[in-house]
């Protein structure tokens, strides 16, 4: 599976909670992959992070996630599969991970317009995914 190691944070302006779990990844090591079934988002606490979709046989960089960024939300927010890759790079790459019961207890505490906010932008941000997936393959 993923190789990591959990290691701590040293850097004051960071506020890790208690009983957070740390990782460490390789430069160009999977986080995790598109299609796989999404438990757990992060945030990057160094280096930076490249996202990426299959178009055609193609891996395609579709964004990074530099220091304070998170990602690997949108799979917790509307339980389906990762919709791209995750994978260090610029060099070894921290995270704070955030599992699916700390993710939830956040979006419970939430304002119920907020949450319905939420679902509503990660449903259009899978379509419009999906569809330059679709228009991208057809070009290539």
């Amino acid at each position: 599976m993923n190789e990591h190691l959990n290691i701590d944070n040293k850097d004051p302006d960071i506020q890790i909670p208690a009983g957070s779990t740390k990782r460490v990844f390789k430069e160009g090591k999977y986080i995790f992959r598109e299609g796989e079934i999404g438990e757990l988002a992060f945030v990057v606490l160094l280096g930076s992070v490249s996202i990426s979709r299959l178009v055609g046989e193609k891996d395609v960089v579709i964004g990074t996630v530099g220091r304070g960024g998170m990602f690997g939300e949108m799979a917790l927010i509307d339980n389906e599969k990762r919709m791209g890759s995750a994978r260090a790079s610029g060099g070894i790459v921290e995270v704070l991970v955030i599992d699916r019961d700390q993710f939830n207890q956040k979006l419970i505490n939430a304002d119920p317009f907020q949450r319905a906010l939420i679902n509503i932008l990660t449903s259009h941000v899978r379509k419009m995914a999906e569809q330059l997936s679709k228009s991208n393959s057809c070009v290539t």
